[in-house]
């Protein structure tokens, strides 16, 4: 039985409107399997029910990720030093980091006596507390280090010179401290709602070095400036920055010292 042309027009009328409507199925799957879609996807089940939306608490109880190159750099300075362990030198890079924190929190550099060239940058930072303090990424009212804590240290870098070796570490960390929040006037003071304790995730870059042939340093002390203005140190054996005549601590010859560490406030 041939179908009249009443009925045939219906027919093909469905059979278009399918096509179509399967095409356009088809292209808002493919849409939602991309990325951008499921970006898109993500963002609109967070504006309606919260989910996804990483607060302060999260962030801060994850600690910092580090730019590893252990596997590549230990072989080699293992090779060039047969008696020198990592595993020794990341304990006490953790610990030193960590000691760092306690005394500037304590305001105690003496318990760094064990690393002089911290110490004396330590010296500093307490000594310019405020202006340090009103330069820092975090709103604070002073240099505070609670419940410190070091995470994970790794190789980031190491550098073979004529006269001296440098390997860069870094290691994340965490502590607690007292920052401003709200409105300036509810800061005004500590007891106010305008302040509370915040954990902070950061990373610590430290700088192991050792001094091979003084003389093929050309003089320069790698690596280090002034604690107090900044200004490079240019002989290994200066005693006093001819900037601003702060005394100096010099680096051991032929022994690994730890040179440097400082906080990455980004």
């Amino acid at each position: 039985m041939e179908l009249s042309s009443a009925a045939l027009g219906p027919l093909l009328n469905l059979a278009v409107f399918i096509i179509i409507g399967g095409f356009i199925s088809y292209k808002i799957w493919r849409f939602r399997r991309s990325i951008m879609g499921q970006a898109l996807q993500i963002l609109a089940r967070s504006i309606v029910t919260g989910e996804g939306i990483t607060d302060e608490e999260e962030i801060s109880a994850t600690p910092k990720s580090l730019s590893s190159m252990d596997s590549l750099y230990i072989p080699r300075i293992e090779k060039d030093f047969p008696e020198f362990s990592w595993n020794e030198w990341r304990s006490r890079i953790q610990n030193a980091v960590v000691l760092r924190m306690q005394a500037i929190d304590e305001r105690a550099p003496e318990l760094l006596s064990e690393y002089p060239v911290i110490m004396k940058e330590v010296e500093t930072l307490i000594t310019n507390d405020s202006e340090v303090s009103s330069g820092m990424a975090y709103s604070e009212d002073k240099l505070e280090y609670k419940n410190r804590y070091a995470y994970k240290t790794v190789v980031s870098g190491y550098l073979r010179g004529a006269g001296a070796c440098t390997i860069h570490a870094q290691t994340s960390a965490s502590y607690e401290r007292k920052v401003k929040v709200g409105t300036k006037a509810n800061a005004s003071k500590e007891s106010d709602s305008g302040w509370k304790m915040r954990k902070i995730q950061t990373v610590f870059h430290t700088e192991l070095v050792y001094v091979q042939d003084a003389e093929k340093t050309q003089g320069k002390m790698l690596g280090y400036n002034c604690p107090n203005c900044g200004a490079p140190v240019k002989g290994l054996g200066s005693k006093v920055c001819p900037y601003c005549g702060t005394g100096l601590e010099s680096l051991n010859i032929r022994v690994w010292t730890i040179n440097k560490i400082v906080e990455d406030r980004k």
